[in-house]
């Protein structure tokens, strides 16, 4: 583990702010991560004609990221919404859905705001349907975290979006770690490198990537975040490692879509270094 550096004072003013937020009852995240993507749950859907249409709406996942593809994932939702209106296999995805454009690092904070809230309310209404289930509660975090994001993380602790975005965490992590490429474990590890000072910890956040990579070695995304903290604590070396290490994988391993916008994140983080 490396030495982390402690973070300089903050303005007064600052301070005062950040401490008059809601503190989380243990870990306290509120910036979610992508990770990659599992298979589709097993349970079997309501219907021949909704198992169809969740084929197809799987198969249009893995190539997500190709022009006009998620216009046709969200057609394809509304379809089997029709069909089978509260069925837990469709809510969820449209959650995922909602979560992948919240993620795209070119949208604005507006929109990612928008987009974070839809995936929220998409997840709970997931949970409401099968709360033992990981899906709705994984993605509800996501939510929460990429609305947090959206409206700054100074707004968001004020606001009290630390307590929704951890409990939900807490419930996905209940029901399965290992979703998403231990991505739970991920999410805690951004929370702690988007916190501000006093919050900010540099070491739970790599304690949280370093775990999540022992799980599941594959995820670029925890290799990327990882890199991102080091740079922030001035370990070019050590993220350099990573960031090529990510950039060298072969495309294919979990989740094409995720895999590429992750190595996208490592150019970004690669330039920063040069």
């Amino acid at each position: 583990m490396l030495v982390f550096r402690a973070r300089p004072a903050a303005p007064l003013g600052f301070l005062l702010m950040v401490l008059a937020a809601p503190v989380a009852r243990a870990q306290a995240p509120a910036a979610p991560a992508a990770a990659p993507a599992t298979a589709a749950p097993a349970a079997a859907p309501a219907s021949a004609e909704l198992a169809a249409i969740i084929a197809e709406i799987e198969a249009n996942w893995v190539i997500r990221d190709q022009p006009g593809k998620m216009d046709v994932g969200l057609a394809l939702l509304q379809k089997a919404e029709k069909i089978a209106p509260g069925d837990y296999e469709v809510i969820w995805r449209f959650a995922r859905h909602y979560y992948w454009l919240a993620d795209d690092p070119g949208i604005s904070n507006e929109e990612k705001a928008r987009l974070g809230k839809l995936t929220w309310d998409w997840s709970d209404k997931a949970t409401l349907a099968n709360p033992s289930r990981v899906e709705g509660w994984f993605y509800g975090s996501a939510g929460v975290g990429m609305y947090s994001l959206g409206i700054s993380i100074v707004k968001a602790l004020f606001d009290g979006m630390e307590s929704k975005y951890t409990d939900r965490l807490k419930k996905a992590q209940a029901a399965d770690p290992s979703y998403y490429g231990h991505g739970a474990d991920v999410s805690w590890g951004r929370y702690f490198y988007e916190l501000p000072w006093p919050k900010y910890d540099g070491e739970k956040s790599e304690l949280a990537f370093r775990k999540a990579l022992r799980s599941s070695p594959t995820n670029l995304r925890a290799k990327v975040y990882l890199a991102e903290l080091y740079l922030k604590e001035d370990h070019p070396v050590e993220a350099k490692k990573l960031l090529d290490a990510a950039l060298a994988a072969k495309i294919g391993a979990y989740d094409p879509p995720e895999e590429r916008r992750a190595q996208g994140l490592a150019r970004v983080a690669l330039a920063q270094i040069k």
